[in-house]
Protein backbone atom coordinates (compact mmCIF):
# COMPACT_ATOMS: atom_id res chain seq x y z
CA UNK A 1 0.00 0.00 0.00
CA UNK A 2 1.30 3.54 -0.97
CA UNK A 3 1.26 6.20 1.40
CA UNK A 4 0.56 9.83 -0.44
CA UNK A 5 0.62 12.75 1.60
CA UNK A 6 -1.73 14.74 2.66
CA UNK A 7 -1.74 18.67 1.32
CA UNK A 8 -4.31 19.68 3.86
CA UNK A 9 -3.56 22.37 6.60
CA UNK A 10 -4.27 21.47 10.28
CA UNK A 11 -7.33 23.10 10.62
CA UNK A 12 -9.18 21.21 7.70
CA UNK A 13 -9.07 17.74 9.26
CA UNK A 14 -11.79 15.41 8.21
CA UNK A 15 -13.40 14.48 11.52
CA UNK A 16 -15.28 11.31 9.47
CA UNK A 17 -17.60 8.34 11.65
CA UNK A 18 -17.66 5.70 9.20
CA UNK A 19 -20.70 2.99 9.18
CA UNK A 20 -21.13 -0.35 7.93
CA UNK A 21 -22.66 -3.76 8.71
CA UNK A 22 -22.20 -6.98 7.92
CA UNK A 23 -19.75 -9.95 7.77
CA UNK A 24 -16.03 -9.44 7.16
CA UNK A 25 -16.09 -9.11 3.55
CA UNK A 26 -19.43 -6.20 4.15
CA UNK A 27 -16.62 -5.02 7.08
CA UNK A 28 -13.31 -4.72 5.91
CA UNK A 29 -13.18 -2.49 3.28
CA UNK A 30 -14.84 0.31 5.60
CA UNK A 31 -11.92 -0.51 8.19
CA UNK A 32 -9.61 -0.14 4.99
CA UNK A 33 -11.36 3.39 4.35
CA UNK A 34 -11.11 4.89 8.05
CA UNK A 35 -7.23 3.14 8.44
CA UNK A 36 -6.38 5.54 5.39
CA UNK A 37 -8.26 8.64 6.19
CA UNK A 38 -6.15 8.01 9.38
CA UNK A 39 -2.62 7.63 7.75
CA UNK A 40 -3.70 11.08 5.94
CA UNK A 41 -3.98 12.72 9.39
CA UNK A 42 -7.27 12.36 9.63
CA UNK A 43 -9.98 11.36 12.32
CA UNK A 44 -11.88 8.48 11.51
CA UNK A 45 -14.55 6.23 13.76
CA UNK A 46 -15.34 2.97 12.46
CA UNK A 47 -19.26 2.63 13.62
CA UNK A 48 -19.54 -1.62 12.64
CA UNK A 49 -20.82 -4.89 14.44
CA UNK A 50 -19.41 -5.34 17.98
CA UNK A 51 -17.91 -8.42 16.75
CA UNK A 52 -15.27 -6.34 14.72
CA UNK A 53 -13.55 -4.70 17.82
CA UNK A 54 -10.64 -6.52 17.56
CA UNK A 55 -9.79 -6.14 13.93
CA UNK A 56 -9.98 -1.91 14.51
CA UNK A 57 -7.81 -2.51 17.37
CA UNK A 58 -5.33 -4.77 15.58
CA UNK A 59 -5.44 -1.36 12.99
CA UNK A 60 -5.53 1.45 15.48
CA UNK A 61 -8.62 2.70 14.45
CA UNK A 62 -10.96 3.85 16.65
CA UNK A 63 -14.40 1.87 17.51
CA UNK A 64 -18.09 1.98 17.94
CA UNK A 65 -19.88 -1.31 18.23
CA UNK A 66 -23.67 -1.58 16.78
CA UNK A 67 -25.67 -4.46 17.67
CA UNK A 68 -24.29 -7.54 16.23
CA UNK A 69 -27.12 -9.97 16.38
CA UNK A 70 -28.50 -10.14 13.10
CA UNK A 71 -25.51 -11.80 12.02
CA UNK A 72 -25.77 -14.66 14.42
CA UNK A 73 -29.55 -14.82 13.01
CA UNK A 74 -28.10 -15.26 9.69
CA UNK A 75 -25.97 -18.23 10.69
CA UNK A 76 -29.07 -20.40 11.26
CA UNK A 77 -29.26 -23.38 8.62
CA UNK A 78 -33.04 -22.74 7.70
CA UNK A 79 -32.00 -18.82 6.56
CA UNK A 80 -29.11 -20.11 5.03
CA UNK A 81 -31.44 -22.32 2.82
CA UNK A 82 -33.57 -19.42 1.96
CA UNK A 83 -30.60 -17.16 1.33
CA UNK A 84 -28.82 -19.69 -1.09
CA UNK A 85 -31.78 -19.20 -3.71
CA UNK A 86 -31.77 -15.44 -3.14
CA UNK A 87 -31.81 -15.00 -6.75
CA UNK A 88 -34.29 -17.63 -7.91
CA UNK A 89 -36.92 -17.40 -4.95
CA UNK A 90 -40.84 -18.82 -4.93
CA UNK A 91 -43.38 -17.59 -3.66
CA UNK A 92 -42.73 -20.22 -0.26
CA UNK A 93 -39.03 -19.15 -0.37
CA UNK A 94 -40.41 -15.62 0.11
CA UNK A 95 -42.79 -15.91 2.75
CA UNK A 96 -39.94 -18.15 4.50
CA UNK A 97 -37.53 -15.39 4.98
CA UNK A 98 -40.55 -12.90 5.63
CA UNK A 99 -41.52 -15.53 8.85
CA UNK A 100 -37.58 -15.72 9.91
CA UNK A 101 -36.85 -12.40 9.85
CA UNK A 102 -40.39 -11.12 11.69
CA UNK A 103 -38.52 -13.08 14.76
CA UNK A 104 -35.45 -10.89 14.81
CA UNK A 105 -35.70 -7.93 13.12
CA UNK A 106 -37.59 -5.62 14.11
CA UNK A 107 -36.10 -6.24 17.21
CA UNK A 108 -32.34 -5.77 16.37
CA UNK A 109 -33.31 -2.96 13.95
CA UNK A 110 -34.12 -0.84 16.25
CA UNK A 111 -30.77 -1.88 18.26
CA UNK A 112 -28.56 -0.76 15.29
CA UNK A 113 -30.58 2.45 14.99
CA UNK A 114 -29.98 3.17 18.61
CA UNK A 115 -26.47 2.03 18.49
CA UNK A 116 -25.83 4.47 15.33
CA UNK A 117 -26.93 7.41 16.95
CA UNK A 118 -25.09 6.58 19.82
CA UNK A 119 -22.07 6.58 17.86
CA UNK A 120 -22.62 10.15 16.39
CA UNK A 121 -23.52 11.66 20.38
CA UNK A 122 -20.29 10.25 21.44
CA UNK A 123 -18.07 11.07 19.02
CA UNK A 124 -19.39 13.69 16.56
CA UNK A 125 -18.19 14.04 12.52
CA UNK A 126 -18.03 16.57 10.17
CA UNK A 127 -18.51 14.20 7.42
CA UNK A 128 -20.79 10.57 7.76
CA UNK A 129 -19.62 7.74 5.40
CA UNK A 130 -21.69 4.99 4.88
CA UNK A 131 -22.08 1.70 3.21
CA UNK A 132 -25.67 0.59 1.41
CA UNK A 133 -26.76 -1.43 4.89
CA UNK A 134 -28.70 1.25 6.96
CA UNK A 135 -28.07 4.31 4.09
CA UNK A 136 -31.47 5.61 5.43
CA UNK A 137 -30.18 6.30 8.29
CA UNK A 138 -26.79 7.52 7.85
CA UNK A 139 -28.32 10.32 5.52
CA UNK A 140 -30.64 10.97 8.50
CA UNK A 141 -27.60 10.94 11.15
CA UNK A 142 -25.68 13.27 8.98
CA UNK A 143 -29.10 15.93 8.75
CA UNK A 144 -29.49 15.83 12.38
CA UNK A 145 -25.44 16.64 12.60
CA UNK A 146 -25.71 19.11 9.75
CA UNK A 147 -23.06 17.38 7.46
CA UNK A 148 -22.76 16.05 4.53
CA UNK A 149 -22.47 12.04 4.10
CA UNK A 150 -21.13 9.47 1.52
CA UNK A 151 -22.77 7.10 0.04
CA UNK A 152 -19.42 4.98 -0.21
CA UNK A 153 -20.58 1.59 -2.21
CA UNK A 154 -19.27 -1.74 -2.67
CA UNK A 155 -21.68 -2.41 -5.82
CA UNK A 156 -22.76 -0.32 -8.94
CA UNK A 157 -26.36 -0.85 -8.30
CA UNK A 158 -27.26 2.12 -5.73
CA UNK A 159 -26.91 5.01 -8.61
CA UNK A 160 -29.77 5.20 -11.62
CA UNK A 161 -27.93 4.29 -14.50
CA UNK A 162 -29.14 2.21 -17.87
CA UNK A 163 -25.99 0.35 -17.50
CA UNK A 164 -26.15 -1.21 -13.91
CA UNK A 165 -29.52 -2.52 -12.42
CA UNK A 166 -30.63 -1.67 -9.45
CA UNK A 167 -29.91 -3.84 -6.15
CA UNK A 168 -33.34 -6.33 -6.77
CA UNK A 169 -32.34 -6.83 -9.94
CA UNK A 170 -28.73 -7.41 -9.61
CA UNK A 171 -28.96 -11.44 -10.89
CA UNK A 172 -29.40 -10.28 -14.56
CA UNK A 173 -26.19 -8.16 -14.27
CA UNK A 174 -23.94 -6.91 -16.55
CA UNK A 175 -26.87 -6.79 -18.83
CA UNK A 176 -28.30 -3.06 -19.32
CA UNK A 177 -31.65 -3.32 -17.49
CA UNK A 178 -33.05 0.38 -17.56
CA UNK A 179 -32.77 3.02 -14.91
CA UNK A 180 -34.25 2.45 -11.86
CA UNK A 181 -37.31 4.45 -11.21
CA UNK A 182 -39.44 2.61 -8.30
CA UNK A 183 -35.98 2.03 -5.75
CA UNK A 184 -36.80 -0.86 -3.28
CA UNK A 185 -36.85 0.31 0.29
CA UNK A 186 -34.89 -1.97 3.08
CA UNK A 187 -35.60 -0.26 6.02
CA UNK A 188 -39.07 -0.17 7.26
CA UNK A 189 -39.97 2.97 7.14
CA UNK A 190 -42.36 3.35 9.83
CA UNK A 191 -39.71 2.21 12.38
CA UNK A 192 -37.26 4.85 11.03
CA UNK A 193 -40.10 7.50 11.33
CA UNK A 194 -40.37 7.17 14.93
CA UNK A 195 -36.71 6.71 15.20
CA UNK A 196 -36.29 10.21 13.52
CA UNK A 197 -38.51 12.21 15.68
CA UNK A 198 -38.14 10.00 18.88
CA UNK A 199 -34.54 10.19 18.85
CA UNK A 200 -33.04 12.52 16.39
CA UNK A 201 -35.90 15.19 17.34
CA UNK A 202 -36.18 16.00 13.60
CA UNK A 203 -39.27 16.73 11.93
CA UNK A 204 -40.95 14.90 9.65
CA UNK A 205 -39.79 15.04 5.92
CA UNK A 206 -41.18 13.42 2.99
CA UNK A 207 -38.11 12.48 1.47
CA UNK A 208 -36.36 12.07 4.60
CA UNK A 209 -35.37 8.00 3.53
CA UNK A 210 -33.96 9.69 0.39
CA UNK A 211 -29.93 8.74 0.47
CA UNK A 212 -29.13 9.68 -3.01
CA UNK A 213 -29.60 13.34 -1.63
CA UNK A 214 -29.15 15.99 1.15
CA UNK A 215 -31.42 17.51 3.72
CA UNK A 216 -31.51 20.45 1.00
CA UNK A 217 -32.21 18.39 -1.82
CA UNK A 218 -28.24 18.55 -3.17
CA UNK A 219 -26.84 14.81 -4.74
CA UNK A 220 -25.17 12.79 -1.46
CA UNK A 221 -21.61 11.71 -3.33
CA UNK A 222 -20.77 8.54 -4.05
CA UNK A 223 -17.88 6.33 -3.54
CA UNK A 224 -17.25 3.28 -5.49
CA UNK A 225 -14.87 0.90 -4.16
CA UNK A 226 -14.64 -1.41 -7.12
CA UNK A 227 -11.83 -1.63 -10.14
CA UNK A 228 -13.19 0.55 -12.84
CA UNK A 229 -10.72 -1.95 -14.81
CA UNK A 230 -13.50 -4.77 -13.67
CA UNK A 231 -16.56 -2.87 -13.83
CA UNK A 232 -16.78 0.12 -16.33
CA UNK A 233 -18.11 3.42 -14.70
CA UNK A 234 -21.53 3.74 -16.51
CA UNK A 235 -21.54 6.94 -19.27
CA UNK A 236 -24.72 8.20 -17.55
CA UNK A 237 -23.41 8.63 -13.95
CA UNK A 238 -23.00 11.74 -12.87
CA UNK A 239 -19.46 13.56 -12.00
CA UNK A 240 -20.43 13.48 -8.15
CA UNK A 241 -19.74 9.43 -8.79
CA UNK A 242 -16.39 8.34 -7.82
CA UNK A 243 -14.94 5.12 -8.65
CA UNK A 244 -12.11 4.63 -6.94
CA UNK A 245 -10.67 1.01 -6.68
CA UNK A 246 -11.19 -1.23 -3.85
CA UNK A 247 -10.25 -0.37 -0.26
CA UNK A 248 -7.51 -2.71 1.01
CA UNK A 249 -6.05 -2.72 4.12
CA UNK A 250 -1.96 -2.49 4.59
CA UNK A 251 -0.31 -5.87 3.60
CA UNK A 252 0.42 -8.62 5.95
CA UNK A 253 4.31 -7.89 6.18
CA UNK A 254 4.40 -9.25 9.77
CA UNK A 255 2.19 -12.58 9.42
CA UNK A 256 4.26 -15.83 9.86
CA UNK A 257 2.13 -18.93 8.53
CA UNK A 258 2.19 -22.08 10.60
CA UNK A 259 4.43 -25.01 9.67
CA UNK A 260 1.99 -26.91 8.50
CA UNK A 261 1.22 -24.34 5.77
CA UNK A 262 4.48 -24.05 4.97
CA UNK A 263 5.74 -27.23 4.35
CA UNK A 264 2.02 -27.39 2.13
CA UNK A 265 2.78 -25.11 -0.23
CA UNK A 266 6.58 -26.53 -0.67
CA UNK A 267 5.69 -30.10 -0.92
CA UNK A 268 4.33 -30.50 -4.56
CA UNK A 269 2.86 -28.96 -6.97
CA UNK A 270 1.38 -25.17 -6.58
CA UNK A 271 -2.47 -25.63 -5.36
CA UNK A 272 -5.57 -23.92 -5.57
CA UNK A 273 -6.96 -21.85 -2.76
CA UNK A 274 -11.02 -22.63 -2.09
CA UNK A 275 -12.66 -20.52 0.00
CA UNK A 276 -16.16 -18.98 0.60
CA UNK A 277 -15.75 -16.28 3.61
CA UNK A 278 -17.96 -15.74 5.54
CA UNK A 279 -20.73 -17.01 2.93
CA UNK A 280 -22.76 -19.56 4.86
CA UNK A 281 -23.80 -22.85 3.21
CA UNK A 282 -26.44 -24.85 4.81
CA UNK A 283 -24.64 -28.23 5.46
CA UNK A 284 -20.97 -27.39 5.88
CA UNK A 285 -19.80 -30.97 5.63
CA UNK A 286 -21.99 -31.78 2.66
CA UNK A 287 -19.77 -28.86 1.45
CA UNK A 288 -16.24 -30.08 2.49
CA UNK A 289 -17.33 -33.58 0.46
CA UNK A 290 -17.88 -31.94 -2.29
CA UNK A 291 -14.68 -29.84 -2.85
CA UNK A 292 -12.81 -32.89 -1.34
CA UNK A 293 -13.92 -35.20 -4.67
CA UNK A 294 -14.02 -32.33 -7.22
CA UNK A 295 -9.99 -31.84 -5.91
CA UNK A 296 -9.00 -35.59 -6.53
CA UNK A 297 -11.08 -35.50 -10.30
CA UNK A 298 -9.20 -32.17 -11.26
CA UNK A 299 -6.14 -34.10 -9.99
CA UNK A 300 -4.73 -31.23 -8.62
CA UNK A 301 -3.94 -29.64 -4.79
CA UNK A 302 -5.89 -26.96 -2.90
CA UNK A 303 -5.38 -24.56 0.32
CA UNK A 304 -8.61 -24.76 1.90
CA UNK A 305 -9.80 -22.17 4.20
CA UNK A 306 -12.30 -22.50 6.25
CA UNK A 307 -13.41 -19.28 7.27
CA UNK A 308 -16.86 -18.43 8.84
CA UNK A 309 -18.90 -20.60 6.85
CA UNK A 310 -16.96 -23.15 7.34
CA UNK A 311 -16.66 -25.88 4.80
CA UNK A 312 -15.69 -29.23 6.65
CA UNK A 313 -13.70 -31.69 5.17
CA UNK A 314 -13.33 -35.15 6.03
CA UNK A 315 -10.08 -36.48 6.34
CA UNK A 316 -7.78 -37.57 5.69
CA UNK A 317 -7.10 -35.73 2.67
CA UNK A 318 -3.70 -35.79 1.72
CA UNK A 319 -4.21 -33.41 -0.97
CA UNK A 320 -5.62 -30.91 0.74
CA UNK A 321 -4.90 -28.65 3.43
CA UNK A 322 -7.26 -27.07 5.57
CA UNK A 323 -6.88 -24.04 7.33
CA UNK A 324 -9.11 -21.74 9.51
CA UNK A 325 -7.88 -18.28 8.35
CA UNK A 326 -4.69 -16.77 6.63
CA UNK A 327 -4.17 -13.24 5.15
CA UNK A 328 -5.38 -13.21 0.95
CA UNK A 329 -2.57 -11.28 0.07
CA UNK A 330 -0.25 -13.79 1.58
CA UNK A 331 -1.73 -16.60 0.26
CA UNK A 332 -2.94 -15.79 -3.58
CA UNK A 333 0.40 -14.81 -5.16
CA UNK A 334 1.40 -18.48 -3.85
CA UNK A 335 -1.52 -20.55 -5.58
CA UNK A 336 -2.72 -21.37 -8.99
CA UNK A 337 -6.12 -19.87 -8.66
CA UNK A 338 -8.66 -18.96 -6.33
CA UNK A 339 -12.00 -20.27 -5.57
CA UNK A 340 -14.53 -18.54 -3.76
CA UNK A 341 -18.14 -17.14 -3.42
CA UNK A 342 -17.69 -14.15 -5.11
CA UNK A 343 -17.25 -11.81 -1.89
CA UNK A 344 -15.59 -8.41 -3.07
CA UNK A 345 -12.16 -8.98 -0.61
CA UNK A 346 -11.40 -12.58 -2.19
CA UNK A 347 -12.02 -11.42 -5.72
CA UNK A 348 -10.25 -7.99 -6.05
CA UNK A 349 -7.22 -10.06 -3.83
CA UNK A 350 -7.16 -12.78 -6.42
CA UNK A 351 -6.98 -9.59 -9.02
CA UNK A 352 -4.54 -8.30 -7.85
CA UNK A 353 -2.38 -11.76 -7.53
CA UNK A 354 -2.86 -11.74 -10.97
CA UNK A 355 -4.65 -15.11 -11.10
CA UNK A 356 -7.78 -16.96 -12.61
CA UNK A 357 -10.74 -17.42 -10.53
CA UNK A 358 -13.99 -19.40 -10.26
CA UNK A 359 -16.96 -18.20 -9.06
CA UNK A 360 -19.44 -20.27 -6.94
CA UNK A 361 -21.90 -17.57 -5.69
CA UNK A 362 -23.99 -18.48 -3.04
CA UNK A 363 -26.06 -14.62 -3.24
CA UNK A 364 -27.43 -12.10 -6.20
CA UNK A 365 -24.63 -9.78 -5.64
CA UNK A 366 -22.10 -12.27 -5.75
CA UNK A 367 -23.43 -13.80 -8.94
CA UNK A 368 -22.92 -10.10 -10.22
CA UNK A 369 -19.47 -9.76 -9.63
CA UNK A 370 -19.13 -13.93 -11.22
CA UNK A 371 -20.50 -12.52 -14.13
CA UNK A 372 -18.34 -9.81 -14.32
CA UNK A 373 -15.09 -11.70 -13.73
CA UNK A 374 -16.51 -13.66 -16.76
CA UNK A 375 -16.57 -11.20 -18.95
CA UNK A 376 -13.37 -9.42 -17.70
CA UNK A 377 -12.03 -13.14 -18.98
CA UNK A 378 -10.37 -13.84 -15.60
CA UNK A 379 -13.04 -16.63 -14.91
CA UNK A 380 -15.25 -19.66 -16.18
CA UNK A 381 -19.06 -19.31 -16.11
CA UNK A 382 -20.40 -19.51 -12.60
CA UNK A 383 -21.13 -22.13 -10.58
CA UNK A 384 -24.57 -21.44 -8.21
CA UNK A 385 -23.92 -23.24 -4.63
CA UNK A 386 -27.42 -24.89 -4.97
CA UNK A 387 -26.53 -26.70 -8.26
CA UNK A 388 -22.82 -26.90 -7.23
CA UNK A 389 -21.61 -30.99 -8.10
CA UNK A 390 -18.08 -32.04 -7.97
CA UNK A 391 -18.24 -33.00 -11.35
CA UNK A 392 -19.16 -29.26 -12.05
CA UNK A 393 -16.63 -27.75 -9.60
CA UNK A 394 -13.73 -29.78 -11.21
CA UNK A 395 -14.56 -29.17 -14.51
CA UNK A 396 -13.86 -25.53 -13.31
CA UNK A 397 -10.76 -26.14 -11.35
CA UNK A 398 -9.27 -27.49 -14.63
CA UNK A 399 -10.18 -24.87 -17.06
CA UNK A 400 -8.91 -22.54 -14.51
CA UNK A 401 -5.26 -24.02 -14.26
CA UNK A 402 -4.69 -25.02 -17.95
CA UNK A 403 -6.53 -22.14 -19.87
CA UNK A 404 -3.47 -19.85 -20.75
CA UNK A 405 -6.25 -17.02 -21.78
CA UNK A 406 -7.38 -16.93 -18.06
CA UNK A 407 -3.85 -16.64 -17.03
CA UNK A 408 -2.76 -14.07 -19.66
CA UNK A 409 -5.75 -12.03 -19.05
CA UNK A 410 -5.51 -12.23 -14.93
CA UNK A 411 -1.87 -11.34 -15.51
CA UNK A 412 -2.83 -7.90 -17.90
CA UNK A 413 -5.81 -7.12 -15.13
CA UNK A 414 -3.59 -7.41 -12.17
CA UNK A 415 -0.74 -4.95 -13.74
CA UNK A 416 -3.79 -2.49 -13.99
CA UNK A 417 -5.57 -2.75 -10.65
CA UNK A 418 -2.10 -2.71 -8.86
CA UNK A 419 -2.01 1.00 -9.44
CA UNK A 420 -5.19 2.10 -8.33
CA UNK A 421 -4.75 2.01 -4.77
CA UNK A 422 -8.49 3.11 -4.05
CA UNK A 423 -8.45 3.44 -0.58
CA UNK A 424 -5.96 6.85 -0.92
CA UNK A 425 -7.35 7.72 -3.69
CA UNK A 426 -10.93 7.76 -1.82
CA UNK A 427 -9.62 9.90 0.64
CA UNK A 428 -8.72 12.73 -1.63
CA UNK A 429 -12.39 12.54 -2.99
CA UNK A 430 -13.36 13.12 0.75
CA UNK A 431 -11.05 15.46 1.51
CA UNK A 432 -12.38 17.51 -1.65
CA UNK A 433 -16.24 16.95 -0.38
CA UNK A 434 -14.70 18.28 3.13
CA UNK A 435 -13.10 21.31 1.53
CA UNK A 436 -16.47 22.35 -0.19
CA UNK A 437 -18.42 21.90 2.58
CA UNK A 438 -16.34 23.74 4.89
CA UNK A 439 -16.56 26.40 2.42
CA UNK A 440 -19.85 26.48 1.67
CA UNK A 441 -20.57 26.62 5.74
CA UNK A 442 -17.83 29.29 5.89
CA UNK A 443 -19.31 31.54 3.19
CA UNK A 444 -23.04 30.66 5.14
CA UNK A 445 -21.62 32.14 8.11
CA UNK A 446 -20.33 35.55 6.41
CA UNK A 447 -23.49 35.96 4.66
Amino acid sequence: MIHVESTYRRGDMVQALVYCHGSRGDVEPYLALAHALQRAGHSAVLAAPRLFLPAAEKYGVPFAPLDDEIIEFMTRPEFREVLQRSDAMTESDRKRKKELFAEVFPRTFSAVLRDMWNAAAEHGADLVVHSHNHREAAGQIAEKLGVPHVLASLYPNFVRSRSYPYWERTYSAPQPSGADENPFETLPARALAAWRADVLGLPPRADANDFRHRADGTPAPVLHGFSPHLLQPADDWPDWVHTTGFWSLPRATAWTPPDTLRDFLADGDKPLFIGFGSSLAPDPGATGRLVRDAVRRAGVRAVVVAGWGGIEIPGPAPDILTVTEVPYDWLLPRVRAAVHAGGAGALNAALEAGIPQVSCPFHKEQLMWAKHLQAAGVAPAPLLQRDLTSDGLAGALRRAVTDPDLARTATRLARQVRTEHGAERAVRVLERIHTEQSGERRAGDHA
